[in-house]
């Protein structure tokens, strides 16, 4: 059975390269926006659709600030993660901010971040990002029992949920 959509196919994608992969990583797996393009093309066929419809393209956004896809020309923008502070005020982090924020702005194109990429999205929408200083790292493993819908695209069963983090978003006063 197809996953229903209401979008057009090919559905484009455009994924955000907010990070220059670490050595080892980039021997195996090129690069965050290809690992990414991996999960987003075995999701589309967990659920019914195939390669061909999606359009992934991938935008080095840290080598080539400024480097951005035209909206009218994507369906969707998928932030990677990144080692970096989303709470810089580096040339790359504010003109990546102000992107998302003309993203925000508008309805048709959907938006994702993964880690980095959902702080970047809460800092576009006026949320405070820091360091989790009171606190320190935040490490955890979560049972994470799968809706009918998840089951689709994961398989049957629980999955595992493995965090660690040591940045904090504050919403209050956002939503």
């Amino acid at each position: 059975m197809a996953f229903p959509t209401k979008h057009k196919l090919p559905f484009r994608i455009a994924i955000l390269e907010c990070d220059d992969d670490i050595p080892k990583a980039l021997e195996k797996y090129k690069s965050y926006g290809t690992i990414s393009s991996a999960f987003l093309e075995a999701g589309a066929e967990a659920a019914g659709l195939t390669k061909a419809d999606l359009e992934i393209s991938l935008w080095d956004v840290v080598d080539q600030v400024g480097n951005f896809p035209n909206l009218d020309d994507v369906d969707a923008v998928f932030l990677t993660g990144s080692k970096y502070d989303s709470f810089a005020t580096d040339p790359c982090t504010t003109a990546l901010v102000s992107f998302v924020q003309k993203v925000l702005a508008q309805q048709r194109v959907k938006l994702i971040g993964v880690c980095y990429g959902h702080q970047i999205i809460a800092r576009a929408m006026g949320a405070k990002v820091g360091r989790n200083d009171t606190q320190g790292w935040e490490n955890s493993v979560t049972d994470v029992d799968l809706t009918v819908e998840g089951k689709r695209f994961f398989g049957e069963g629980k999955d595992v949920l493995v965090s660690t983090h040591l940045i904090r978003v504050s919403a209050q006063g956002v939503c």
